[in-house]
């Protein structure tokens, strides 16, 4: 939970790094709850650990209630370089605000897909958390509606295929 962290490099501590760098031989990965001002600090990170897995959860919070995009675009555009960076298409109901619809979420939801494709998208629920922006049903029904036109394959890898493959579960 970095994003509660007053530092946004704290991550980049030689302490925590030393740590990072065993996740990989131990099969695990680092998921990485952030927002806009910790996402440099989350790319030196991954440039630093190459090996290891990192997932953004939540698309890295993007701005949404507020219409704001940089510099949250270009940032997750630059993690996205990384080939062991992954995102969580997740939390942004939370992040919309209470009146949030399908067409509010589908610049960052486009966003995303553009800069991770579909092979590096996993789907969360944000459960309990997502009833604060509206509910688990309502987001299951944006989610379909946003990847609609996806082909079924790419579609089922984002919703559940990538996170087992992430996670070592298959």
């Amino acid at each position: 939970m970095l994003q509660d962290l007053d530092d946004p490099d704290w991550i980049l501590r030689a302490d925590v790094g030393r740590s990072l760098s065993a996740l990989p031989g131990l099969g695990l990965r680092f998921d990485a709850l952030v927002k806009p001002p910790q996402l440099p600090a989350l790319l030196r990170l991954a440039e630093r650990h190459p090996h290891l897995g990192i997932v953004i959860d939540h698309g890295g919070k993007p701005p949404i209630a507020a219409g704001g995009w940089e510099p949250w675009a270009r940032l997750v555009a630059a993690l996205a370089r990384c080939p062991r960076v992954e995102c969580k298409l997740s939390g942004l109901v939370t992040e919309a605000g209470p009146d949030w619809t399908t067409a509010t979420l589908g610049r960052y939801v486009d966003h995303l897909l553009a800069c991770f494709g579909p092979g590096r998208l996993l789907w969360g629920s944000d459960w309990p958390v997502v009833d604060l922006g509206g509910g688990y049903r309502r987001w299951v029904g944006a989610t379909a509606a946003l990847l609609s036109g996806l082909p079924d394959a790419d579609r089922a890898a984002i919703l559940g295929g990538n996170a087992c493959r992430f996670y070592g579960l298959r």
